[in-house]
């Protein structure tokens, strides 16, 4: 018990990663910047349809895309929609950290697998997405399913890329560490590997959220499944741009909720850790 709290002690005091480079906690005025060149894209946006300069039908201003928005918010179709999408690309993320993560730390922690593997994760990683989306409707059918099980496969690689760099990244020494104190491999997993890795998971399921939402929304459009991708299709198709807009609209609404909630809390977290 002390030989394992003393390396508990010493990986703390040692502990190293990315995270490292990452800066203190910012003002509350910094982590409001990112709103300055969001709100000055809207005002050019409303500036220049209201000028005349681009068709209101074209592209309606921000001002009639939030009208549009806040009264589809009542409406349960649309915001099912919505929830719809927003399910199948979690499920798929998670069944992604779910198979890529023990991938990585092994490939991570074992030379051997990681030359016997990692290439064919490379090569499979480097297909065209949108060539293969067509194959797995034709599998599985325009539904959940082959959106769920395409999301997966996309946020896959950025998950897995990035857990397995995390754990070739810990120091050796640490490992020697553990040895000495002859810790047991539970031991090492959850007090070296997991922690140190932890920011580069974190790093992976924020690009595999950012990434996805563009191969839900393909394969609903595509497949026409239900969901807020084929609502914009449809309302494209329709006619109705500002339907269109205003579901656009809520996807980067959602995105950054996500983002600023969740993966900036983690982040967040991984600061004080650190």
């Amino acid at each position: 018990m002390e030989l394992r709290k003393t390396l508990t002690s010493y990986l703390q005091f040692r502990r190293m990663n990315p995270a490292k480079l990452i800066s203190k906690p910012r003002k509350l005025l910094d982590k409001l910047l990112w709103i300055l060149p969001l709100a000055s894209f809207f005002v050019v946006w409303e500036t220049v349809v209201r000028m005349g300069l681009l068709s209101a039908h074209a592209a309606p201003p921000p001002s009639k895309v939030v009208i549009v928005l806040v009264h589809c918010l009542g409406d349960f179709t649309f915001l099912s929609k919505v929830l719809h999408s927003f399910l199948n690309l979690t499920i798929g993320i998670f069944i992604a950290l779910f198979i890529a993560a023990p991938l990585a730390i092994c490939t991570g922690l074992k030379n051997r697998v990681d030359i016997t593997l990692t290439p064919t994760v490379m090569i499979c990683g480097s297909l065209p997405d949108l060539a293969i989306l067509p194959l797995f409707v034709y599998w599985f059918g325009p539904g959940s399913v082959a959106a769920i099980l395409m999301a997966a496969i996309c946020a896959f690689f950025p998950i897995y890329f990035t857990i397995r760099e995390g754990v070739k990244e810990i120091p050796a020494e640490y490992f020697h560490v553990s040895m000495v104190f002859k810790a047991s491999k539970f031991d090492v997993l959850s007090k070296i590997v997991l922690p140190a890795t932890f920011p580069n998971a974190v790093t992976g399921l924020r690009l595999a959220f950012d990434f996805v939402w563009e191969i839900v929304l393909a394969i609903e459009i595509i497949a026409r499944v239900a969901g807020i991708g084929w609502l914009i299709n449809f309302s494209v198709e329709s006619g109705s741009i500002e339907l269109a807009f205003a579901g656009i609209m809520a996807i980067g609404i959602m995105a950054l909720t996500v983002d600023r909630l969740v993966f900036g809390t983690l982040e967040e977290k991984v600061r004080r850790w650190t």
